[in-house]
């Protein structure tokens, strides 16, 4: 195609030049011709460089949130799928997803990222439509996306290194606060336990329960400070 339309230009300029070139003016048109041109062909890589020069106006996006999620679900074909379908019909994006065992049942916990127009109550309200029971939600951070195995193994390495550094590697793994053991009475929400040395550790989590799950990694650490601190 381009090398047609080269053929072309040529024979039209020499066509041009040869009828040009034997009348007495045929010069002057022909340099007026190519300064015209050379003009035009200024002036467009001009207006090209301008374009590219000009700063493109960004699309702000939207802010959006992220949200812990716990819900209580039937052992059921399909119930996970209701769940995920909830989550998009409130334009709800899920970043991470595990199952947990508890008394009451199978608990999800998911992180699912929001719209900032979407409140975590639609959250709630869409979750509970489509099945789940005893709906959880509590703002998390990026820094919470850390594989679970992972972030356990980290910590019990840390137990081994330091074994006074028992309470708080526990109040970490379950993203709980330390108590002191007066004044609150125990709870789904509060996790009672004993260190090998016969200290008390007491951990709380407002709004969101401890599942069977946790306490069993909880006991699972306790067991590993023991070894640590009374090895055989």
């Amino acid at each position: 195609m381009e090398f047609g339309a080269l053929f072309t230009a040529a024979g039209l300029a020499h066509v041009v030049s040869t009828e040009l070139g034997h009348r007495e003016s045929g010069s002057a048109l022909l340099v007026g011709l190519g300064g015209a041109l050379c003009v035009i062909v200024a002036g467009h890589l001009w207006w090209a460089h301008r374009r590219e020069r000009r700063p493109h106006t960004a699309v702000p996006l939207s802010p959006a949130r992220l949200w812990r999620v716990r819900a209580q679900v039937r052992d059921t074909p399909g119930r996970l799928a209701a769940l995920a379908a909830a989550i998009a019909g409130i334009d709800g994006n899920i970043m991470s997803l595990s199952s947990q065992s508890d008394a009451d049942g199978t608990v999800d916990e998911l992180y699912v990222r929001l719209p900032a127009g979407v409140s975590a109550d639609a959250l709630v309200g869409a979750l509970t439509s489509a099945g789940g029971r005893a709906v959880c939600v509590l703002p998390a951070t990026m820094h919470e996306l850390v594989d679970p195995i992972t972030r356990t193994l980290l910590l019990a390495s840390s137990v081994q290194a330091e074994p006074r550094r028992l309470p708080t590697v526990l109040a970490t793994m379950l993203d709980a606060q330390l108590i002191s053991g007066d004044g609150r009475p125990d709870d789904r929400e509060t996790l009672s336990l004993v260190a090998a040395t016969g200290g008390p550790i007491r951990l709380h989590r407002p709004g969101m329960p401890f599942t069977a799950s946790e306490t069993a990694r909880a006991l699972a650490m306790l067991e590993l400070a023991g070894h640590v601190n009374c090895p055989t």
